[in-house]
Formats: C-alpha cells, sequence, structure tokens
C-alpha cells in the first residue's frame, strides 16, 4: 500500500507528459509550444493564452492544457497592460491543470478572462502559475473590478 502513492505520482507525471507533447504536435498552432519545461522559456503570456484558446474544442480530445509551475517572474509589468483588457473576457479555452494536481477536469473549460485574471496575480503577488491546480469557468467580475483598482494604483505610484 506505501508503494502506491509513488506509482499513482509516476503515472499521473506520465500522463502529463504525454498530454502535453500531444498539445505540440499540432502544425497549425498559433505558438510553437516546445517540449512542457520550454512553455515558459519562448512563450509570453499573450502567446500561452493564444495557446489554450487554439483547436480547444475538437471533437474526441481531452479539453484540458497541462502545465508546471512557471518561474516567478514570468508575467512582467510590461504584460499587465495587455492582459488587462481580457480580464472580462468570456472566450472558452481548455481548462488548466498543474502536473501536480491529483484531480483531473475532463470536459470543463476555462476563459480568456480567468486566466489572464490568474497572470496578473502571479505578477501581483510574485508567484509563478499557475495559482491554483485546477482552473476553469468564466471570469470573475468581482475580481477583476478588484484588478482594474490594483492596475490604477500601480501605474499612479510608478509616475
Amino acid at each position: 500500500m506505501r508503494f502506491l502513492k509513488p506509482i499513482l505520482v509516476f503515472a499521473i507525471i506520465q500522463f502529463s507528459s504525454q498530454a502535453a507533447n500531444a498539445q505540440q504536435n499540432d502544425s497549425t498552432s498559433i505558438v510553437s509550444v516546445d517540449p512542457l519545461e520550454n512553455l515558459y522559456r519562448y512563450n509570453s503570456p499573450l502567446d500561452y493564452l493564444k495557446t489554450l484558446k487554439k483547436d480547444f474544442k475538437k471533437k474526441n480530445t481531452f479539453n484540458a492544457f497541462f502545465v508546471t509551475n512557471s518561474p516567478e517572474d514570468w508575467v512582467k509589468e510590461e504584460h499587465i497592460d495587455d492582459l488587462m483588457k481580457l480580464i472580462y473576457s468570456t472566450d472558452s479555452t481548455h481548462s488548466v491543470i498543474s502536473v501536480f494536481s491529483s484531480f483531473i477536469t475532463h470536459n470543463q473549460f476555462s476563459s480568456i478572462g480567468r486566466e489572464a485574471q490568474h497572470l496578473i496575480d502571479c505578477f501581483r503577488d510574485k508567484k509563478s502559475y499557475p495559482p491554483v491546480l485546477n482552473s476553469s469557468g468564466e471570469p470573475n467580475k468581482e475580481h477583476a473590478k478588484e484588478l482594474e483598482t490594483w492596475w490604477a494604483d500601480y501605474k499612479k505610484k510608478r509616475t
């Protein structure tokens, strides 16, 4: 029984790695996504959102995007203006699942707005993305308003 957990963790990581490699094999992809560990090295947060949105509702596919934790400085101040424009977007995307999650959502979707909010939170809190193990659903309108206030205050302090 004590060996069950390590075996399960290994199986999840193996599955996640295969799913991530499958994500990159679409030659028509908007953004070239290298192996999962290179996602953050070669793509900006805005490129990442384009990748999430690409072909997310194909029939008979697993509508989730597996990610590892980003570097804490991946989302930069220069990205925030563009991300702020997206915080209310209800455009659907793959759900985002951390490879460290023990729960895998199958037919749930996230939204550009929700993921843009998460990306801004990562910059604001100096933390890595994703900030949650599983992300799906519409953008949080109350949180979007809070982010607008925070960004306006942040820019005033910078000038």
